[in-house]
């Protein structure tokens, strides 16, 4: 099974990334927009793994609950031209950095490969991206709604490809700690 770790959102913060997305759609031309329902923080790709290895990432997953939620904020929408990817791009701090860092260091002790490259927090929007418009006119035309939230739920998906295109089931779940900020 092909499988991932990242942070869940709060239904709040895809709601308004969907706003955007909406906006964005406005002056498209064609592209695979992410629904909703798939919007996440990708922590670390696994790739394909065994169903027996599972409990292995599991365990990792498991080290880093009591680590704090991070308080993240959408700063911005960048485009990747390389890949035609569209991507909300995140607020790097200590938090988010740590749980990547911690939890690729529990998952490779665990035999699992990662990849050591510099770790840039995004939500990806749409791909294969076509608008009618240059870029820097269309995300002129395109809010951001940088609310901050909290990302309490570290989450293990697997990609499940269908004929409708890629949902991620849900495998484990571990809530991190979290201060009662009200963010959300």
């Amino acid at each position: 099974m092909r499988v991932f770790v990242a942070l869940d959102l709060p239904q709040k913060t895809k709601d308004n990334l969907e706003r955007s997305s909406n906006q964005f759609a406005e002056h498209s031309n064609g592209g695979n927009f992410v629904p909703k329902e798939n919007f996440h923080i990708t922590l670390h790709f696994l790739g394909n793994v065994a169903a027996s290895d599972l409990i292995y990432i599991q365990s990792a997953m498991d080290a880093v609950k009591d680590m704090p939620a991070p308080e993240i904020a959408v700063t911005q929408f960048v485009m990747q031209r390389s890949n035609d990817i569209v991507w909300a791009k995140l607020k790097q701090n200590a938090d988010l950095v740590a749980l990547h860092d911690t939890l690729g260091e529990k998952l490779e002790n665990n035999g699992f490969e990662v990849e050591h490259r510099a770790f840039r927090a995004h939500i990806t929007l749409i791909r294969k991206k076509s608008f009618t418009l240059p870029w820097t006119e269309v995300v002129k035309n395109v809010k951001v709604y940088n609310m901050p939230f909290v990302a309490t739920n570290v989450v293990l998906y697997e990609s499940v490809f269908g004929e409708n295109g890629v949902t991620y089931r849900e495998l484990y779940k571990v809530t991190l700690r979290t201060n009662a900020r009200g963010l959300g």
